[in-house]
């Protein structure tokens, strides 16, 4: 079991997303859902989906300010995370990233 702290940040909607809110600032649950909807340059495979899936179900149950992720769910979302691409190059998004950094 894996366990991840819900950060703030003071990136906003809008730099991360086409027409996203420019008022509401996202934290890192909000974060890890940006990089689960970005499509694979090939698309998503049914195993893609059912990865991501698993992750998102993590993400709805997380509480507390704490997202639990099973181990192999961990994995899977560090692979995602290292192939994200992201609209912005904020010193935010490096710490968040460094979150998922294989030891």
């Amino acid at each position: 079991m894996k366990k991840i702290k819900v950060e703030k940040t003071t990136i906003t909607e809008n730099q991360l997303k086409f027409k996203g809110d420019p008022e509401k600032e996202v934290d890192y649950k909000d974060l890890i859902e940006i990089v689960l909807d970005v499509v694979p340059q090939q698309g998503f495979t049914p195993k893609d989906i059912r990865d991501r899936n698993r992750i998102q179900d993590a993400l709805d149950e997380a509480k507390e300010g704490e997202i639990n992720f099973e181990d192999a769910d961990y994995e899977n979302l560090i692979l995602i995370v290292e192939q994200s691409r992201w609209p912005t190059r904020s010193k935010e998004i490096l710490k968040f990233l460094d979150h998922f950094k294989r030891k």
